[in-house]
């Protein structure tokens, strides 16, 4: 008699810039979708029992594939991209240590949701898509630090505004705020990213600077501009044109902490 193969009953690959692992369970097949920093992204129950693993994880990335991204998880999977088997053990142990930060996990989904949406709407500028803006604005922030010598590292870059739902009107400004780390003061930051009048294809950048201390992070922030965009787009009852009440809106999201910070930042010299 034949020995057989052992039944698997469980997995795990990298599929382009994703990880995702799964394995039997009760009701069929539990799997989880991570960055490449094993955070979990997403996840559930592959609730059909009678197929086998392979079998289910195929359908999984197949429908990653061929769906729009709305939460994130998709990352760069394609229909033909190539597969990496990972040992499972690994991976699981790997993505126990990245998610011990439960809270951080869960806000970094915040941003990456908030940029699925942007790529769905965004209407490109030439042939630059948001995701090649953010990488062009990162670029270009990296390089102004850099050759002024200020004390800050990006943290994020997000296409914010009203071109990151579509809603842009003819003279549109690209409206993109950056996370960044350290002790610079935001009207300094926003003073050095302005002075060149940066732009892209064309369209004017209007570069927003937050910190964390001061404004925030972005996923305090964002939030707050997709609320806006959602009132604005019910109240006109049609995608609205932007008007120069966007910008104002937009910077009123985080405008009363900011200006706290600020009085709080004054008084501190006065008692110095």
């Amino acid at each position: 008699m034949w020995n057989e193969e052992p039944r698997e009953t469980e997995l795990a690959y990298k599929i382009a810039d994703r990880i995702i692992s799964i394995q039997e369970c009760d009701e069929g097949y539990d799997y989880s979708i991570m960055d490449e920093n094993y955070h979990e992204i997403d996840g559930g129950v592959y609730d059909n029992p009678d197929v086998d693993i392979r079998y289910a994880l195929l359908d999984i990335v197949d429908d990653l594939a061929t769906h729009p991204d709305t939460n994130g998880a998709k990352g760069n999977i394609s229909s033909d991209t190539k597969w990496e088997q990972l040992n499972f053990d690994e991976v699981s142990e790997q993505m126990d240590i990245a998610n011990q930060l439960g809270s951080e996990v869960f806000m970094s989904r915040v941003v990456m949701e908030f940029k699925a949406k942007t790529e769905e709407c965004f209407h490109k500028i030439g042939s630059m898509s948001a995701a090649d803006i953010e990488e062009r604005v990162a670029e270009y922030v990296s390089a102004k630090l850099y050759e002024n010598d200020f004390d800050a590292e990006i943290i994020g870059v997000v296409i914010s505004g009203s071109r990151c739902r579509g809603l842009e009107g003819k003279n549109s400004d690209l409206d993109v705020v950056v996370q960044l780390s350290g002790n610079e003061r935001e009207d300094d930051l926003f003073n050095l990213l302005h002075e060149d009048k940066f732009r892209i294809g064309g369209v004017l950048v209007d570069i927003n600077p937050i910190t964390e201390y001061k404004t925030g992070t972005l996923e305090e922030y964002l939030p707050g501009v997709e609320k806006y965009l959602e009132e604005n787009a019910m109240q006109m009852g049609k995608k609205p044109s932007v008007t120069a009440d966007l910008q104002s809106k937009k910077m009123q999201v985080a405008g009363e902490k900011k200006k706290e910070a600020q009085r709080d930042c004054k008084k501190s010299e006065t008692v110095i």
